[in-house]
Parts: C-alpha cells; structure tokens; sequence
C-alpha cells in the first residue's frame, strides 16, 4: 500500500486522489481488524468446546452465529462507510453479498457438513 501512495504522489495525484487512496486504505485497514476480531472470537469460541462434542448445543448455535452476524455486519458497515472510495465493481455491494461470501467460505462450508447454517439477513 505504500508503495501505490508514494507512486501516486511521485505522479503528481491532486489532493482528491489522495484523499481516496486514503480512504481505501482506511477500508482496508478496517477490513483487517474486523477479520482479525473475527478469527479471535472463532478461536476462543471453538477452543471452548468439548473436544468429544459432536454438534452445537442450541446455545453454542446461538453464540456461533451471533459471532458471524457479527463480522458481517462489520464487514458491511466498512464497505458502507467507503463505499465511494470502493471499485465500481463493489460500489453497490448489498448486506446480502456481503452475507452469501461469507456463507461461501471455506470454513462455513465445513461447517455445513455438520448442519451448521446460521440464517443471517
């Protein structure tokens, strides 16, 4: 990222192309922390359970996906708030793309095999 900033100011970029590298950045930034929330909170939840366990009580469910909604809603919220610094291509991104890529990951794919599906919306 500092590479693409100092070639931008080597290239002369007005004062609005820094102020929407800066913003990716900042969106980029966030994106980092929320992700890092999230694996931490993932870890800690999964560390607490029975190393027999089998299935999520309903509780653990409850807890599990309250966890996800969670770092969905982050996520969204981060590309919300630097929405008009995004590519064009992600400028109009939904609450339910963000929803269905998170769905999509390699993690909560696993997770399905164990009937693990949290219903976000």
């Amino acid at each position: 990222m500092k590479k693409i900033l100092l070639s931008c100011l080597l290239m002369g970029c007005g004062t609005i192309s820094n102020v929407a590298l800066a913003s990716i950045e900042q969106y980029v930034l966030s994106v980092e922390k929320i992700s890092e929330k999230y694996r931490q909170d993932t870890r800690n939840f999964f560390s607490s359970l029975d190393a027999q366990q089998t299935s999520f009580t309903p509780q653990q469910h409850v807890q599990f996906c309250g966890i996800v909604a969670n770092y969905v809603e982050q996520l969204y919220q981060a590309a919300d708030r630097n929405r008009d610094s995004l590519a064009r291509q992600f400028r109009q991104m939904t609450k339910q793309d963000v929803i269905h890529q998170v769905m999509a990951s390699k993690e909560m794919l696993i997770l399905k095999k164990y009937n693990i599906q949290c219903d976000l919306k």
